[in-house]
């Protein structure tokens, strides 16, 4: 239900920005803003294709926390995916996952959720069974 709103939502807060800002700024150097990201976007994209397999692997060996790195990774590759899609917004998304602290501060917020949600979700839900477990040990 949220991703239905967000599909739905996304492109009316990219056309109120593109009008607003467009107004504020002229129609030219809008569609250059617009161009110039999804240019950036691809780098970033192109950038994270090539070293993530090297960082992610560097940082299973040496680092005591390689899921904070990888989700790192893939943070960047959705920021270039954020940055790629036309609109003001969007590319504001993009922008802020390039900075690693705003990014560090996002990814544990992401775990810490995570966890909250996998704590709370019940481990043996006997109701919800179609079937009855036998343990042949005992």
């Amino acid at each position: 239900m949220r991703f239905l709103l967000i599909l739905v939502l996304l492109p009316v807060i990219e056309i109120y920005f593109f009008v607003k800002i467009g107004s504020d700024i002229g129609a030219l150097s809008t569609v250059l803003f617009t161009i110039l990201t999804g240019f950036l976007g691809i780098a970033a994209i192109k950038y994270q294709g090539v070293s993530s397999f090297m960082q992610a692997r560097q940082s299973v060996m040496n680092t005591s926390q390689p899921g904070i790195e990888i989700l790192s990774n893939l943070a960047l590759f959705i920021s270039g995916a954020f940055l790629l899609i036309p609109g003001f917004f969007t590319d504001f998304l993009g922008i802020l996952l390039l900075f690693p602290p705003i990014r560090i501060i996002l990814i544990k917020a992401f775990i810490r959720r995570a966890a909250s949600r996998f704590k709370r979700s019940p481990k043996n839900n006997d109701t919800n069974k179609d079937y009855i477990d036998i343990d042949p040990d005992n």
